[in-house]
């Protein structure tokens, strides 16, 4: 009689194989978020970069580029998720005109990432990291978070106007972090 171990063996390989599949680090895996989890209107709470050198200030971009009380008819600061897509929408400070920037989600297993068209002039002035990778958190108000602990750089031009400067005497471009929050609940 033929030993049956190694045809056993193999399958049983053979079982696992798709489920090893499916556990990808790629975030295609079962232990992803699912888009219905995350779909919904959040609200922007906080957007500020944070340059490396603390001679530099603070670009809260809340009270310089979004306007946070916007005219009647137009838009609130708020990004939409829903089927792998989002719509970011918000009110500029100062001309009241309405900004949009849309592009693809990619879920992982706590975070969902909005991936930014590389030609994004909303990305560069609410000076965003590229993709920009947030943490979701469940609850009666869902919340999208991230405090980046990697440094990047912006355009000098884009953080001068982001702190109301013309741009004098700083370099070509201003490295630091990014703290931003999203919430379906109210600001506040």
């Amino acid at each position: 009689m033929r030993d049956r171990a190694p045809l056993l063996r193999a399958g049983l390989l053979a079982a696992a194989l798709p489920l090893l599949a499916a556990c990808g680090s790629d975030g295609s895996g079962p232990d992803r978020l699912a888009a219905d989890e995350v779909a919904g209107v959040y609200n922007l709470c906080v957007l500020r970069f944070t340059p490396s050198n603390n001679i530099l200030p603070v670009a809260d971009l809340m009270a310089t580029v979004v306007d946070t009380t916007p005219p009647p008819g137009r838009a609130e600061a708020t990004v939409s998720l829903a089927n792998g897509v989002y719509d970011l929408v918000y009110t500029r400070t100062g001309n009241a005109f309405m900004q949009q920037m849309r592009g693809s989600i990619s879920y992982g297993a706590t975070t969902v990432t909005l991936n930014t068209p590389s030609s994004s002039l909303v990305a560069q002035e609410l000076l965003l990291v590229r993709p920009l990778t947030l943490a979701f958190q469940a609850g009666t108000s869902r919340t999208l978070s991230m405090q980046s602990s990697s440094p990047y750089s912006v355009a000098r031009n884009d953080y001068a106007s982001a702190i109301g400067s013309n741009g004098d005497g700083l370099a070509q471009s201003i490295t630091g972090t990014l703290s931003i929050s999203f919430s379906t609940a109210p600001c506040g």
